[in-house]
């Protein structure tokens, strides 16, 4: 033991280096874990605000706007596997600011809004809300209701008020509602309706539907796909068998829609697995440079200890005896170090959680990350201290007084390099070699996959270092202005010890530069701000097509982003003579056909072909008689590509002679009092989604709004809609904005300007909506003012007005700051390469005393001398800074294969030249700086007090 600290004690400082060295690569792992577990937990939570924990989801087929019987609740509840269910609906009612009084409250005060009835006591199992004030609702509450945000701002309302409720159809009975919370809720427009929670009872009696529910709820005990799909058909069966019963009595059964959250609970495991993968990447990738960091500090003790070495052999030391003397020597460090780590890692995720308590959300603390960091921190030290040990395992005490074998060492660095060459070849293979999906062994090949990239790289340093070393030499004598014999010595000398530093240099960079290409490469390829427009502004009165298409000139719109599309309604069943609202009943009201430009139309808005393909389609959709019929719409139709749709249309007055000269096909046309409705019969020419869509569904949370229309939503072409139809007009614009970058939008977020919704009364279709009424919308932002624009041209009509472009921006910012955090960490391991540099210039300058001391001696300045022990630092700098940057961009492109084979998401390859080059300064800055203590230390040697000695 005398022996093993005798080192520690005369060489303090770098022992304190690479004690330091393992402290931060430990406290680097438990930060980065737990922050990981912290991100998890906070992520889970908004995307289950989004699609909610249900695993099971029953509804009407005519989504919000439908209704089904609360008994149907007593079928599912009872199926094996069925953990928990809960029923739901949301209304349009009117409410206005309380207390109630005798006196009535004009209508002008009441407002429009949306309330939804939950079932308070199971209501926390499965959604997650953002309380902005108080609770939410609990299973004792009478009258207790929790309101948006907006509302509160609107009526200046907070908890403890009083509101009044009633519905928007006589007759309207008012009962009032004790405000127990206040929800911060996404927006996506003005028009958008405000909202509010209260209990499922108390919801059915004030709008008068006793019995009836818009949605069941149903989260599995065992979330496996195999379970939700059992649990789904059982419900299925069991709703038809009720249908089939209902329908031998004469009644009518129910159209009820059975979905499930497998897919989208499945890309949440997906995500979560990525990032945990990626974390765990970056945690081995820190330890890796403390373990090059404890090679370099280890080998140097070893070097500068080899005739003390050969001196214990010959007094009869054993080889065994002297390896175990290196370990035992290393261990405390180790030890020590994960000691101390593991707090300082905690702490400094608190002060992360302080910094950014939005993104973090809770304190929490990773299990395997905890074991990841211990066992990592003390393996990495025995592993730095393996090759040191077996260099003294190798000690013998002839060779401990004479110079090594330079042939020796020579044929060392390209047996090395061979190793190495093998190891990359072995990582493309096996990164070829990857399963799709995740599937089988995926987690392993892939890890071993970037292991034996940093393996095969970090053995090809040395070789690099013997043949491109002098290039390096000459580049740093020329910055510096010193002569390259001064500068080259040391580390071609010892092209292993020096490899050790550079390859440290290099983890670190590569994995700063691997990040910020992968986050580039995700941005890039992220297609969600081509495939849905910033803006659609909807008017409900047909403006002409010739005058929306000039809407295209409008300042602020980008030119070649902008298209027309009509919307009208349809039916499936042939009209009833003399009833006109007859024909756009039940199901019907929901039929919509969109008219859209092909050219425009599928440039702005991106559509993924379930069933056949887009070049197919747009010709086929040109030829005419053709149509694209939503996934929704294919399923509630049972109808498929290539199969035909007849539906039946209103005629437009600018058709009626045409129409006359039809009247004998009586199989196409008929007449029902002023009107004439036309029939014709098109073929699918695809069956369509919209993945931007989707994603901006969610991020709204308009669900069940978009579903209940997608069932009955089909595509046509304006040309078809003006040929069969007599429409030449347009309803709904949606373009992108030319506006700056930083120019952030301005719709959802500004509340100090509230404009209430107008109800309409009813759209041609008979559904309830709400709108904007005429003239501007509120608010002088860039937006807005285009969008007045627009207005004002069209004569200010009652429209509805939403943007996405928040959410791009969002998307795109959220991409940068994760890229930007996770950067972080792969900088500490910069730290940690550099205080290894640090360590070894010191070493060396305590090794070379003498020799400097020879060159002070013959006219060598104190400048000079700075100047050379920082160029060796300059050196090692630029082989690392280089290979550290082709690694990097090679770690970019697995990432990217990686991360396609995962999520089936392909980033497309970018670098972010910019982030690049400052991660490039960064590393080459603290390498000098690392340097510059040594470089000050040397050159203020005593010279005579050096040279004394020899």
């Amino acid at each position: 033991s005398q022996i093993a600290t005798r080192n520690w004690q005369t060489r303090p400082g770098r022992t304190g280096l690479a004690v330091l060295s393992v402290t931060l690569g430990v406290a680097v792992v438990v930060w980065v874990t737990c922050c990981y577990e912290s991100v998890r937990r906070g992520v889970t939570d908004v995307v289950l605000q989004w699609i909610g924990r249900s695993h099971v989801i029953i509804e009407p087929s005519a989504g919000v706007w439908g209704l089904i019987p609360d008994d149907v609740t007593d079928l599912v509840r009872d199926i094996p596997g069925v953990e928990h269910v809960t029923t739901r609906t949301r209304e349009y009612v009117e409410v206005a600011p309380g207390p109630q009084t005798s006196t009535p409250i004009p209508d002008n005060k009441w407002a429009d809004i949306e309330v939804t009835g939950v079932d308070p006591g199971m209501e926390p199992q499965f959604r997650s809300y953002h309380m902005r004030e108080g609770r939410f609702l609990e299973p004792d509450d009478k009258n207790a209701i929790v309101i948006e945000r907006l509302l509160a701002d609107e009526f200046r309302l907070g908890v403890g008020d009083t509101i009044l409720m009633r519905d928007n159809d006589a007759p309207k009975l008012v009962e009032p509602f004790t405000i127990v919370g206040v929800i911060d809720r996404r927006r996506a427009s003005l028009n958008q309706a405000m909202m509010t929670w209260t209990r499922l009872d108390a919801v059915q009696r004030i709008v008068k539907i006793p019995g009836k529910i818009k949605g069941i709820d149903i989260i599995a005990s065992d979330p496996t796909i195999g379970n939700i799909q059992r649990i789904a058909a059982e419900a299925r069966r069991r709703i038809d068998d009720r249908a089939e019963a209902l329908q031998a009595k004469g009644e009518t059964p129910d159209a009820i829609e059975i979905n499930t959250t497998e897919a989208q609970h499945k890309k949440l495991d997906a995500a979560k697995g990525l990032l945990q993968f990626i974390m765990l990447l970056l945690s081995c990738v820190v330890l890796l440079t403390a373990f090059f960091i404890i090679l370099a500090t280890m080998s140097m003790g070893v070097s500068e200890r080899i005739a003390e070495l050969g001196l214990l052999r010959c007094v009869g030391v054993t080889r065994a005896q002297l390896t175990g003397f290196i370990l035992i020597q290393t261990l405390p460090l180790g030890i020590v170090g994960t000691m101390l780590g593991v707090p300082i890692g905690l702490a400094f995720q608190w002060l992360t959680l302080r910094a950014a308590p939005d993104y973090l959300g809770v304190f929490a603390v990773s299990d395997w990350g905890m074991l990841l960091a211990i066992f990592g921190g003390l393996g990495t030290t025995l592993l730095g201290a393996a090759v040191p040990a077996i260099s003294a395992f190798e000690v013998s005490p002839i060779e401990a007084s004479r110079a090594s074998s330079r042939t020796s060492r020579r044929r060392w660095i390209w047996i090395v390099g061979a190793v190495g060459a093998m190891a990359l070849v072995a990582h493309e293979l096996v990164n070829r070699s990857l399963p799709a999906h995740g599937e089988g062994a995926f987690d392993a090949q892939s890890i071993a996959s970037v292991i034996l990239l940093y393996f095969g790289a970090a053995l090809l340093v040395p070789p690099v270092i013997a043949v491109a070393g002098r290039i390096a030499i000459h580049i740093a004598a020329i910055m510096l202005r010193l002569r390259p014999q001064l500068l080259g010595d040391e580390i071609v000398r010892a092209p292993f010890r020096a490899g050790a530093i550079s390859a440290a240099l290099m983890v670190g960079l590569s994995m700063i530069v691997g990040l910020v290409v992968w986050g580039e490469s995700v941005k890039q390829g992220w297609r969600f701000p081509s495939e849905f427009p910033d803006a659609l502004l909807y008017t409900y009165k047909a403006v002409p097509l010739k005058k929306a298409q000039a809407l295209e000139n409008t300042p602020g719109v980008k030119p070649g982003e902008f298209t027309v599309t009509d919307d009208f309604a349809f039916s499936l069943r042939k009209p009833r003579d003399n009833v006109f609202m007859n024909l756009f009943s039940g199901a019907d009201s929901l039929s919509r056909c969109l008219a859209i430009d092909t050219e425009t139309g599928f440039r702005i808005v991106k559509l993924t072909f379930l069933e056949g393909n887009e070049e197919d389609a747009r010709r086929r959709l040109n030829e005419g008689g053709h149509i694209l019929v939503t996934r929704e719409f294919a399923k509630a139709q049972k109808k498929h590509l290539d199969d035909k749709v007849g539906i039946w249309v209103a005629i437009a007055p600018s058709k009626a002679a045409e129409v006359r000269k039809a009247l004998g096909d009586k199989a196409r046309v008929i007449r029902s009092g002023d009107y004439y409705y036309r029939r014709e019969t098109f073929r699918i020419a695809g069956v369509i989604a919209s993945p931007g869509l989707d994603i901006a569904i969610s991020f709204f949370n308009a669900g069940t709004y978009f579903q209940s229309y997608a069932v009955g939503a089909i595509i046509c072409t304006l040309d078809d809609a003006d040929r069969l139809f007599g429409r030449r007009s347009g309803k709904l614009m949606l373009f992108n904005f030319d506006l700056p970058e930083h120019v952030a939008a301005r719709v959802q977020s500004d509340s100090s300007q509230t404009i209430r919704p107008q109800k309409m009364t009813e759209t041609e279709a008979g559904r309830q909506t709400f709108a904007l009424g005429g003239g501007p919308i509120p608010g002088d932002g860039p937006e807005e003012k285009v969008i007045n624009t627009m207005l004002e041209k069209l004569n200010w009509p009652v429209k509805a007005f939403v943007t996405a472009r928040e959410l791009k921006q969002k998307i795109d910012d959220n991409i940068n700051r994760v890229t930007l955090l996770l950067s972080v960490i792969p900088f500490a391991g910069l730290l940690i390469a550099a205080l290894g540099l640090g360590n070894l210039m010191a070493a060396n300058v305590a090794s070379r005393a003498k020799h400097l001391a020879v060159l002070r001696a013959i006219g060598v300045t104190r400048g000079q001398v700075l100047r050379m022990i920082v160029g060796e630092a300059l050196v090692l700098a630029l082989i690392g800074g280089g290979l550290g940057l082709g690694l990097g961009f090679v770690l970019g492109q697995t990432s990217n294969r990686m991360t396609a084979l995962l999520s089936g998401f392909e980033p497309s390859f970018s670098i972010p030249w910019a982030l690049v080059g400052y991660g490039a300064l960064a590393a080459t800055a603290l390498c000098i700086l690392a340097a510059v203590l040594p470089a000050m230390r040397a050159s203020r040697a005593n010279v005579v007090a050096a040279l004394s000695d020899l």
